[in-house]
Protein backbone atom coordinates (compact mmCIF):
# COMPACT_ATOMS: atom_id res chain seq x y z
CA UNK A 1 0.00 0.00 0.00
CA UNK A 2 2.87 2.37 0.97
CA UNK A 3 4.71 1.54 -2.24
CA UNK A 4 1.64 2.24 -4.35
CA UNK A 5 1.13 5.62 -2.64
CA UNK A 6 4.83 6.44 -3.16
CA UNK A 7 4.50 5.63 -6.86
CA UNK A 8 1.39 7.83 -7.01
CA UNK A 9 3.29 10.75 -5.42
CA UNK A 10 6.16 10.31 -7.88
CA UNK A 11 3.69 10.24 -10.75
CA UNK A 12 2.00 13.42 -9.46
CA UNK A 13 5.40 15.15 -9.35
CA UNK A 14 6.02 14.11 -12.95
CA UNK A 15 2.64 15.58 -13.90
CA UNK A 16 3.60 18.90 -12.30
CA UNK A 17 6.88 18.93 -14.23
CA UNK A 18 5.02 18.00 -17.40
CA UNK A 19 2.52 20.81 -16.90
CA UNK A 20 5.38 23.29 -16.39
CA UNK A 21 7.00 22.13 -19.60
CA UNK A 22 3.72 22.62 -21.40
CA UNK A 23 3.57 26.20 -20.24
CA UNK A 24 7.17 26.77 -21.43
CA UNK A 25 6.30 25.26 -24.79
CA UNK A 26 8.69 22.33 -24.40
CA UNK A 27 6.08 19.63 -25.08
CA UNK A 28 5.56 19.42 -28.84
CA UNK A 29 4.46 15.83 -29.39
CA UNK A 30 1.47 14.03 -27.90
CA UNK A 31 1.74 10.28 -27.39
CA UNK A 32 -0.92 7.84 -28.58
CA UNK A 33 -3.95 7.40 -26.29
CA UNK A 34 -3.28 5.32 -23.19
CA UNK A 35 -5.26 2.07 -23.03
CA UNK A 36 -6.25 0.97 -19.55
CA UNK A 37 -9.16 -0.82 -17.88
CA UNK A 38 -10.21 -2.83 -20.92
CA UNK A 39 -9.54 -6.06 -19.05
CA UNK A 40 -11.80 -5.05 -16.16
CA UNK A 41 -14.02 -7.89 -14.91
CA UNK A 42 -16.87 -5.36 -14.93
CA UNK A 43 -18.09 -5.54 -18.53
CA UNK A 44 -19.90 -2.23 -18.18
CA UNK A 45 -16.59 -0.49 -17.42
CA UNK A 46 -14.53 -2.46 -19.95
CA UNK A 47 -16.91 -1.89 -22.88
CA UNK A 48 -17.29 1.80 -22.14
CA UNK A 49 -13.55 2.40 -21.88
CA UNK A 50 -12.92 0.40 -25.05
CA UNK A 51 -15.28 2.72 -26.92
CA UNK A 52 -13.66 5.85 -25.48
CA UNK A 53 -10.18 4.58 -26.40
CA UNK A 54 -11.29 3.85 -29.96
CA UNK A 55 -12.71 7.37 -30.27
CA UNK A 56 -9.47 8.91 -29.00
CA UNK A 57 -7.45 6.80 -31.46
CA UNK A 58 -9.72 7.78 -34.34
CA UNK A 59 -9.34 11.48 -33.47
CA UNK A 60 -5.72 11.67 -32.33
CA UNK A 61 -5.58 15.47 -32.56
CA UNK A 62 -8.87 16.03 -30.72
CA UNK A 63 -8.32 17.44 -27.23
CA UNK A 64 -11.98 16.82 -26.44
CA UNK A 65 -11.78 13.11 -27.32
CA UNK A 66 -8.62 12.77 -25.24
CA UNK A 67 -10.17 14.74 -22.38
CA UNK A 68 -13.29 12.57 -22.40
CA UNK A 69 -11.10 9.47 -22.19
CA UNK A 70 -9.31 11.04 -19.22
CA UNK A 71 -12.64 11.79 -17.53
CA UNK A 72 -13.70 8.18 -18.09
CA UNK A 73 -10.52 6.95 -16.41
CA UNK A 74 -10.97 9.48 -13.61
CA UNK A 75 -14.61 8.63 -12.95
CA UNK A 76 -13.88 4.91 -12.80
CA UNK A 77 -10.90 5.05 -10.47
CA UNK A 78 -8.03 4.64 -12.94
CA UNK A 79 -6.09 7.54 -11.49
CA UNK A 80 -2.68 7.27 -13.12
CA UNK A 81 -4.19 6.75 -16.57
CA UNK A 82 -6.45 9.73 -15.92
CA UNK A 83 -3.57 12.01 -14.90
CA UNK A 84 -1.47 11.11 -17.93
CA UNK A 85 -4.42 11.43 -20.32
CA UNK A 86 -5.49 14.82 -18.92
CA UNK A 87 -1.90 15.92 -19.56
CA UNK A 88 -2.24 14.76 -23.19
CA UNK A 89 -5.52 16.67 -23.55
CA UNK A 90 -3.85 19.79 -22.16
CA UNK A 91 -1.03 19.45 -24.68
CA UNK A 92 -3.60 19.26 -27.49
CA UNK A 93 -5.51 22.29 -26.20
CA UNK A 94 -3.61 24.40 -23.64
CA UNK A 95 -6.50 26.87 -23.46
CA UNK A 96 -9.09 24.46 -22.03
CA UNK A 97 -9.48 25.22 -18.31
CA UNK A 98 -10.77 21.76 -17.47
CA UNK A 99 -7.64 19.72 -18.08
CA UNK A 100 -5.26 21.40 -15.58
CA UNK A 101 -8.23 21.87 -13.23
CA UNK A 102 -9.03 18.16 -13.18
CA UNK A 103 -5.33 17.30 -12.79
CA UNK A 104 -5.16 19.60 -9.76
CA UNK A 105 -8.07 17.80 -8.14
CA UNK A 106 -6.55 14.36 -8.63
CA UNK A 107 -3.25 15.53 -7.18
CA UNK A 108 -5.06 17.11 -4.20
CA UNK A 109 -6.90 13.83 -3.57
CA UNK A 110 -3.48 12.25 -3.02
CA UNK A 111 -2.79 14.85 -0.32
CA UNK A 112 -0.26 16.75 -2.45
CA UNK A 113 -1.84 20.16 -1.88
CA UNK A 114 1.22 22.27 -2.70
CA UNK A 115 1.52 20.57 -6.08
CA UNK A 116 -2.23 20.89 -6.61
CA UNK A 117 -2.04 24.62 -5.94
CA UNK A 118 0.74 25.00 -8.50
CA UNK A 119 -1.33 23.23 -11.16
CA UNK A 120 -4.46 25.15 -10.19
CA UNK A 121 -2.61 28.38 -11.00
CA UNK A 122 -2.34 27.16 -14.61
CA UNK A 123 -6.11 26.67 -14.71
CA UNK A 124 -6.82 30.07 -13.15
CA UNK A 125 -4.54 31.69 -15.72
CA UNK A 126 -7.02 30.43 -18.32
CA UNK A 127 -10.23 31.33 -16.43
CA UNK A 128 -10.08 33.57 -13.37
CA UNK A 129 -13.87 33.94 -13.25
CA UNK A 130 -14.80 30.41 -12.14
CA UNK A 131 -15.77 30.77 -8.48
CA UNK A 132 -15.44 27.08 -7.40
CA UNK A 133 -11.76 27.15 -8.41
CA UNK A 134 -11.15 29.89 -5.85
CA UNK A 135 -13.10 27.92 -3.23
CA UNK A 136 -10.85 24.92 -3.76
CA UNK A 137 -7.77 27.13 -3.77
CA UNK A 138 -8.88 28.46 -0.38
CA UNK A 139 -9.42 24.94 0.98
CA UNK A 140 -6.05 23.70 -0.23
CA UNK A 141 -4.31 26.78 1.18
CA UNK A 142 -5.86 25.95 4.55
CA UNK A 143 -4.45 22.43 4.20
CA UNK A 144 -1.00 24.00 3.80
CA UNK A 145 -1.53 26.24 6.86
CA UNK A 146 -1.82 29.52 4.95
CA UNK A 147 -5.06 31.00 6.36
CA UNK A 148 -4.38 34.59 5.25
CA UNK A 149 -3.90 33.52 1.62
CA UNK A 150 -6.95 31.25 1.94
CA UNK A 151 -9.04 34.19 3.11
CA UNK A 152 -8.04 36.14 0.00
CA UNK A 153 -9.10 33.20 -2.20
CA UNK A 154 -12.47 32.86 -0.44
CA UNK A 155 -13.06 36.61 -0.76
CA UNK A 156 -12.37 36.31 -4.49
CA UNK A 157 -14.97 33.53 -4.68
CA UNK A 158 -17.43 35.73 -2.76
CA UNK A 159 -16.95 38.57 -5.25
CA UNK A 160 -17.60 36.22 -8.17
CA UNK A 161 -20.45 34.20 -6.68
CA UNK A 162 -21.79 35.38 -3.30
CA UNK A 163 -23.45 32.69 -1.21
CA UNK A 164 -23.14 30.37 1.77
CA UNK A 165 -20.29 28.31 0.28
CA UNK A 166 -17.95 31.29 -0.04
CA UNK A 167 -19.12 32.66 3.31
CA UNK A 168 -18.36 29.37 5.04
CA UNK A 169 -14.94 29.28 3.39
CA UNK A 170 -14.15 32.75 4.75
CA UNK A 171 -15.29 31.64 8.21
CA UNK A 172 -13.00 28.59 8.07
CA UNK A 173 -10.06 30.80 7.15
CA UNK A 174 -10.86 33.21 9.99
CA UNK A 175 -11.01 30.34 12.50
CA UNK A 176 -7.66 29.04 11.23
CA UNK A 177 -6.22 32.56 11.63
CA UNK A 178 -7.48 32.78 15.21
CA UNK A 179 -10.06 35.46 14.38
CA UNK A 180 -12.89 33.59 16.07
CA UNK A 181 -15.25 36.49 16.80
CA UNK A 182 -15.29 37.50 13.11
CA UNK A 183 -15.88 33.88 12.12
CA UNK A 184 -18.84 33.60 14.50
CA UNK A 185 -20.49 36.64 12.89
CA UNK A 186 -20.48 34.74 9.59
CA UNK A 187 -21.24 31.27 10.93
CA UNK A 188 -24.24 32.00 13.14
CA UNK A 189 -26.52 33.11 10.24
CA UNK A 190 -25.33 30.17 8.11
CA UNK A 191 -25.99 27.66 10.90
CA UNK A 192 -29.63 28.76 11.10
CA UNK A 193 -30.16 27.76 7.46
CA UNK A 194 -27.78 24.83 7.06
CA UNK A 195 -28.03 21.40 8.69
CA UNK A 196 -24.56 20.34 7.48
CA UNK A 197 -22.63 19.01 10.51
CA UNK A 198 -19.39 20.66 9.39
CA UNK A 199 -20.98 24.12 9.67
CA UNK A 200 -22.08 23.43 13.25
CA UNK A 201 -18.77 21.85 14.18
CA UNK A 202 -16.83 24.88 12.93
CA UNK A 203 -19.19 27.21 14.78
CA UNK A 204 -18.80 25.12 17.93
CA UNK A 205 -15.01 25.33 17.77
CA UNK A 206 -15.17 29.10 17.31
CA UNK A 207 -17.64 29.54 20.18
CA UNK A 208 -15.48 27.43 22.47
CA UNK A 209 -12.45 29.56 21.62
CA UNK A 210 -14.21 32.74 22.81
CA UNK A 211 -15.47 31.12 26.01
CA UNK A 212 -19.12 30.58 25.01
CA UNK A 213 -18.95 26.99 26.23
CA UNK A 214 -22.67 26.23 26.64
CA UNK A 215 -23.47 27.33 23.08
CA UNK A 216 -20.34 25.56 21.87
CA UNK A 217 -21.50 22.23 23.32
CA UNK A 218 -24.82 22.51 21.49
CA UNK A 219 -23.15 23.33 18.18
CA UNK A 220 -20.53 20.59 18.56
CA UNK A 221 -23.26 18.04 19.33
CA UNK A 222 -24.90 18.91 16.00
CA UNK A 223 -21.53 18.59 14.29
CA UNK A 224 -20.39 15.31 15.82
CA UNK A 225 -20.73 13.38 12.53
CA UNK A 226 -19.05 16.09 10.46
CA UNK A 227 -17.55 15.21 7.10
CA UNK A 228 -15.62 17.78 5.02
CA UNK A 229 -18.01 20.08 3.19
CA UNK A 230 -17.69 19.84 -0.60
CA UNK A 231 -18.14 22.83 -2.87
CA UNK A 232 -20.74 22.76 -5.69
CA UNK A 233 -18.86 22.51 -8.98
CA UNK A 234 -20.57 22.08 -12.35
CA UNK A 235 -17.34 21.41 -14.22
CA UNK A 236 -16.24 18.63 -11.90
CA UNK A 237 -19.69 17.09 -12.32
CA UNK A 238 -18.96 16.62 -16.03
CA UNK A 239 -16.99 13.54 -15.00
CA UNK A 240 -20.10 11.88 -13.58
CA UNK A 241 -21.47 11.17 -17.05
CA UNK A 242 -18.57 8.76 -17.55
CA UNK A 243 -19.12 6.64 -14.44
CA UNK A 244 -19.77 2.99 -15.14
CA UNK A 245 -20.05 -0.23 -13.12
CA UNK A 246 -19.80 0.13 -9.36
CA UNK A 247 -18.92 3.83 -9.64
CA UNK A 248 -22.16 4.56 -11.47
CA UNK A 249 -24.08 2.46 -8.94
CA UNK A 250 -22.75 4.69 -6.16
CA UNK A 251 -23.75 7.75 -8.18
CA UNK A 252 -27.27 6.35 -8.61
CA UNK A 253 -27.55 5.84 -4.86
CA UNK A 254 -26.58 9.47 -4.23
CA UNK A 255 -29.02 10.72 -6.86
CA UNK A 256 -31.86 8.66 -5.38
CA UNK A 257 -31.12 9.85 -1.85
CA UNK A 258 -31.03 13.49 -2.99
CA UNK A 259 -34.43 13.27 -4.69
CA UNK A 260 -33.22 12.90 -8.30
CA UNK A 261 -34.86 9.50 -8.51
CA UNK A 262 -35.66 9.54 -12.24
CA UNK A 263 -31.97 10.08 -13.04
CA UNK A 264 -31.07 7.29 -10.62
CA UNK A 265 -33.52 4.89 -12.25
CA UNK A 266 -31.96 5.42 -15.68
CA UNK A 267 -28.56 4.41 -14.33
CA UNK A 268 -29.85 1.48 -12.29
CA UNK A 269 -31.88 0.04 -15.17
CA UNK A 270 -28.90 0.40 -17.53
CA UNK A 271 -26.63 -1.36 -15.03
CA UNK A 272 -29.08 -4.21 -14.68
CA UNK A 273 -28.39 -5.07 -18.31
CA UNK A 274 -24.87 -6.03 -17.20
CA UNK A 275 -25.85 -7.48 -13.82
CA UNK A 276 -29.25 -9.15 -14.39
CA UNK A 277 -31.39 -10.46 -11.52
CA UNK A 278 -30.39 -14.09 -12.01
CA UNK A 279 -26.80 -13.19 -11.02
CA UNK A 280 -28.13 -12.31 -7.58
CA UNK A 281 -28.28 -16.04 -6.93
CA UNK A 282 -24.73 -16.78 -8.09
CA UNK A 283 -22.02 -17.13 -5.48
CA UNK A 284 -19.39 -15.01 -7.24
CA UNK A 285 -21.44 -12.21 -8.83
CA UNK A 286 -24.35 -11.77 -6.43
CA UNK A 287 -23.31 -8.57 -4.66
CA UNK A 288 -23.91 -5.88 -7.29
CA UNK A 289 -26.84 -7.74 -8.88
CA UNK A 290 -28.63 -8.03 -5.52
CA UNK A 291 -27.82 -4.44 -4.57
CA UNK A 292 -29.18 -3.25 -7.90
CA UNK A 293 -32.48 -5.03 -7.28
CA UNK A 294 -32.67 -3.56 -3.80
CA UNK A 295 -31.87 -0.03 -5.01
CA UNK A 296 -34.40 -0.35 -7.84
CA UNK A 297 -37.02 -1.36 -5.27
CA UNK A 298 -36.30 1.77 -3.24
CA UNK A 299 -36.32 3.97 -6.36
CA UNK A 300 -39.64 2.53 -7.57
CA UNK A 301 -41.12 3.22 -4.15
CA UNK A 302 -39.82 6.80 -4.19
CA UNK A 303 -41.36 7.41 -7.61
CA UNK A 304 -44.80 6.26 -6.48
CA UNK A 305 -44.68 2.73 -7.89
CA UNK A 306 -45.28 0.60 -4.76
CA UNK A 307 -46.55 -2.43 -6.66
CA UNK A 308 -43.47 -2.53 -8.87
CA UNK A 309 -41.28 -2.01 -5.81
CA UNK A 310 -42.87 -4.93 -3.97
CA UNK A 311 -42.69 -7.15 -7.05
CA UNK A 312 -38.96 -6.39 -7.47
CA UNK A 313 -37.96 -7.12 -3.88
CA UNK A 314 -40.11 -10.26 -3.75
CA UNK A 315 -38.33 -11.54 -6.83
CA UNK A 316 -35.02 -10.72 -5.18
CA UNK A 317 -35.97 -12.74 -2.11
CA UNK A 318 -37.02 -15.66 -4.28
CA UNK A 319 -33.56 -15.63 -5.90
CA UNK A 320 -31.46 -14.97 -2.79
CA UNK A 321 -33.40 -15.19 0.49
CA UNK A 322 -30.21 -14.71 2.51
CA UNK A 323 -29.48 -11.22 1.16
CA UNK A 324 -30.24 -9.17 4.28
CA UNK A 325 -31.02 -5.78 2.64
CA UNK A 326 -34.00 -7.36 0.87
CA UNK A 327 -35.56 -8.15 4.25
CA UNK A 328 -35.16 -4.59 5.52
CA UNK A 329 -36.52 -3.11 2.30
CA UNK A 330 -39.61 -5.32 2.14
CA UNK A 331 -40.19 -4.69 5.85
CA UNK A 332 -40.24 -0.97 5.13
CA UNK A 333 -42.75 -1.46 2.29
CA UNK A 334 -44.99 -3.52 4.56
CA UNK A 335 -44.71 -0.94 7.32
CA UNK A 336 -45.94 1.75 4.93
CA UNK A 337 -49.00 -0.43 4.28
CA UNK A 338 -49.43 -0.96 8.06
CA UNK A 339 -48.70 -4.67 7.62
CA UNK A 340 -46.61 -4.62 10.78
CA UNK A 341 -46.66 -8.37 11.48
CA UNK A 342 -45.39 -9.10 7.97
CA UNK A 343 -42.72 -6.43 8.39
CA UNK A 344 -41.68 -7.90 11.73
CA UNK A 345 -41.25 -11.38 10.27
CA UNK A 346 -38.69 -10.06 7.77
CA UNK A 347 -36.80 -8.04 10.39
CA UNK A 348 -36.69 -11.19 12.54
CA UNK A 349 -35.26 -13.10 9.59
CA UNK A 350 -32.60 -10.40 9.11
CA UNK A 351 -31.64 -10.81 12.77
CA UNK A 352 -31.37 -14.58 12.33
CA UNK A 353 -28.95 -13.99 9.46
CA UNK A 354 -26.90 -11.39 11.39
CA UNK A 355 -27.82 -10.95 15.07
CA UNK A 356 -25.04 -8.44 15.80
CA UNK A 357 -26.38 -5.47 13.84
CA UNK A 358 -27.90 -2.75 16.03
CA UNK A 359 -30.02 -1.34 13.20
CA UNK A 360 -31.98 -4.60 12.93
CA UNK A 361 -32.85 -4.64 16.64
CA UNK A 362 -33.79 -0.96 16.46
CA UNK A 363 -36.24 -1.64 13.61
CA UNK A 364 -37.63 -4.61 15.52
CA UNK A 365 -38.21 -2.40 18.56
CA UNK A 366 -40.02 0.23 16.53
CA UNK A 367 -42.29 -2.36 14.92
CA UNK A 368 -43.08 -3.97 18.27
CA UNK A 369 -43.93 -0.55 19.66
CA UNK A 370 -46.33 -0.05 16.75
CA UNK A 371 -47.90 -3.39 17.65
CA UNK A 372 -48.27 -2.18 21.28
CA UNK A 373 -45.94 -4.95 22.49
CA UNK A 374 -44.11 -2.47 24.69
CA UNK A 375 -42.05 -4.79 26.90
CA UNK A 376 -40.65 -6.60 23.87
CA UNK A 377 -40.05 -3.25 22.16
CA UNK A 378 -38.07 -1.99 25.14
CA UNK A 379 -35.97 -5.15 25.20
CA UNK A 380 -35.24 -4.88 21.46
CA UNK A 381 -34.18 -1.23 21.74
CA UNK A 382 -31.94 -2.05 24.69
CA UNK A 383 -30.29 -4.73 22.57
CA UNK A 384 -29.83 -2.20 19.77
CA UNK A 385 -28.01 0.12 22.18
CA UNK A 386 -25.63 -2.66 23.16
CA UNK A 387 -24.46 -2.78 19.56
CA UNK A 388 -24.72 0.96 18.84
CA UNK A 389 -24.30 2.89 22.12
CA UNK A 390 -23.82 6.16 20.20
CA UNK A 391 -27.57 6.14 19.49
CA UNK A 392 -28.44 6.45 23.18
CA UNK A 393 -29.70 10.01 22.64
CA UNK A 394 -32.02 9.08 19.76
CA UNK A 395 -33.56 5.76 20.85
Amino acid sequence: MQGRRSRSKTFCAMVVIGCSLLVLGACTRVEDPIADGIDSPDKDVAEYLQGMIQSARAMKKSALARGRLAMAYDANGLREAALATYKQAEALDPEDFRWPYFIAHLVAEDGEHEQALTILEHALAIDKEYAPAWLFQGSWLLKTERPDDALIAFKRATNLEPGPSADFGRAQALVAAGRHAEAIEILEPISKKSMHPQVHRTLGEALRSVGRTVEARGALAKGKDAEPLTWPDTRLKERDAHRRGHASYQLAQRLSASGKVDDALKILERLQGYHPPEKCGQEEEFFLACNLMNSLTIAYDRTGQPSKALETVQRGLSINPKFIPFHFTIANLYRQERRLEDALSHVDRAIELNPSRGYAHEQRGRLLFGLTRYDEAKSALETALQFEPAKRTTL
